[in-house]
């Protein structure tokens, strides 16, 4: 929990120097202006140090946990420890994007939990909105602020009920277009391309969100029962389509693994629309499934 930016640059410059000086190998995700500070400070951190602009590779925070986990352990098979740091949060993040991240780092704690590897996940403490920050007690274990490290006061595993319970998904803005899968996969495919609402996107990326929904109502029918629907609205940076069904997801891992394999017979539906969608937000339970793929212009 880091108080103004000079802070959070010593702490992280601090942090990649350990590891350069103990010989391992680090990962540095920051956003734009924090990275750059970050570099400067650090100078020459060597070939082992890995430095990514988290605007760009946080940018859907689904995308983050193969990341990591790759660059994990593709090191740590050589035996050497990992350092980590993501700061996957900051402010003018959305509030969907938010509750992702913060999904992330739960799901973090889980997937890397046997890992050789020291994470450091800084949060603004002075600009972020309270909640978020009891998000971050939430999902990490130890908190580090003004020098002192305490257990946090908050955590638990897992922890994703409680996070659907406090950070529900907002309501769609009107309009809102409304398809269901009442014949074939290719008509629901035609109505979502047609749809006036999804106008705007440029070919390329209409096709994407074309693609991300057929994958979600794909999952429906081998998964569920085949019902499902399909909504379609704009949230302000881009269009949102949504598929409900009635199927369910057992891995609170699925789609945030690493590239499937080839000859995977199954995985593949939800990791793809995590690499071609800007945002996906998914929620699981007894009554099925809901997911929510944000798509804009800017690929």
């Amino acid at each position: 929990m880091y108080h103004g930016d000079a802070e959070c640059t010593e702490a992280v410059r601090e942090f990649v120097r350990d590891a350069v000086d103990a010989a391992e190998p680090v990962l540095v995700a920051l956003p734009g202006d924090s990275l750059e500070r970050v570099r400067a400070a650090v100078g020459d951190a060597g070939p082992e140090a890995r430095f990514e602009d988290m605007r760009d590779v946080g940018r859907n925070p689904s995308r983050l946990l193969p990341l990591i986990e790759e660059w994990v352990h593709a090191h740590e098979a050589g035996g050497a420890r990992v350092r980590v740091v993501s700061e996957a949060i900051w402010p003018g993040r959305s509030y969907p994007e938010t509750v992702e991240c913060l999904r992330h780092e739960a799901l973090l704690n889980s997937a890397l939990a046997e890992a050789n590897a020291t994470i450091m996940c800084p949060y603004d403490a002075e600009r972020l909105d309270p909640n978020t920050l009891t998000g971050a007690e939430l999902t990490h274990p130890t908190v580090v602020e003004h020098g002192e490290r305490r257990p946090s006061s908050a955590y638990r595993a897992p922890v994703d009920g409680d996070l659907e319970r406090r950070w529900p998904l907002e309501p769609p803005t009107e309009p809102v277009s409304e398809h269901e899968l009442s014949s074939t996969l290719g008509e629901l495919r035609q109505a979502v391309a047609d749809d006036p609402l999804v106008a705007g996107l440029s070919d390329a990326r209409r096709n994407d969100l074309v693609l991300a929904v057929n994958e979600a109502a794909t999952n429906a029918v081998r998964h569920g029962d085949g019902a499902c629907t399909a909504r379609i609205w704009h949230d302000g940076r881009g269009v949102v389509a949504e598929v409900s069904s009635r199927s369910g997801v057992d891995d609170p891992l699925a789609g945030r693994c690493v590239r499937p394999e080839p000859e995977a017979l199954s995985g593949r539906g939800l990791w793809l629309i995590n690499e071609i969608c800007d945002l996906v937000e998914l929620r699981a339970g007894e009554r099925g499934m809901t997911l929510r793929m944000h798509m804009s212009d800017a690929a």
